[in-house]
Order: C-alpha cells, then structure tokens, then sequence
C-alpha cells in the first residue's frame, strides 16, 4: 500500500470529514487515518467508482456507525479513484 495514497486519502477524508461535529468525541481519530488504510486495502487502479463508493461507506459505516447515503458520497470516491490512479 502506497504510504503517498493513505496520505491523500487520509486528508480526503479529514477535508470531508463525514463525522462533522462528532469528530471531537473520538480521541484516537487520527485525522481518519485508519480508515483511509482500511478503504484502500479493498480496492485498486482497476476499482470501478461505484465499487470504491460502497467500500467508502462501508468502512465508515461500521467505523463510527454514520448513516451515509452513496448518492451524496459519489464524488469523494471519484476523487480517491483519481488519487490511486495517481502516480
């Protein structure tokens, strides 16, 4: 796993922060660091948008039990596909 890809997707996520104002009531967040690892060992250059979305909420799903719909989440994961197929 690309330490690069975990940073951008990491900083993806605290710019988007899908926790809002919850985010101050989890001490070990880490600006969603593990969560970023956890998206990104599931998916691939070759991951479909719409695959990446379902991992997305998923993980953050079961991370911090948010109720998200993938209709809303589409462009985060646009923009992680675009991170992974980053050089």
């Amino acid at each position: 796993m690309d330490e690069k890809h975990i940073d951008k997707v990491k900083q993806l996520l605290t710019n988007w922060n899908p926790l809002g104002e919850m985010r101050n009531q989890i001490p070990d967040l880490e600006n969603y660091e593990t969560e970023a690892i956890d998206i990104l060992f599931f998916i691939d250059k070759k991951s479909p948008v719409n695959y990446i979305n379902k991992i997305m909420v998923d993980v953050l799903s079961q991370a911090f039990g948010l109720d998200l719909n993938l209709k809303t989440t589409i462009k985060y994961a646009e923009k992680i596909k675009t991170i992974i197929n980053d050089e």
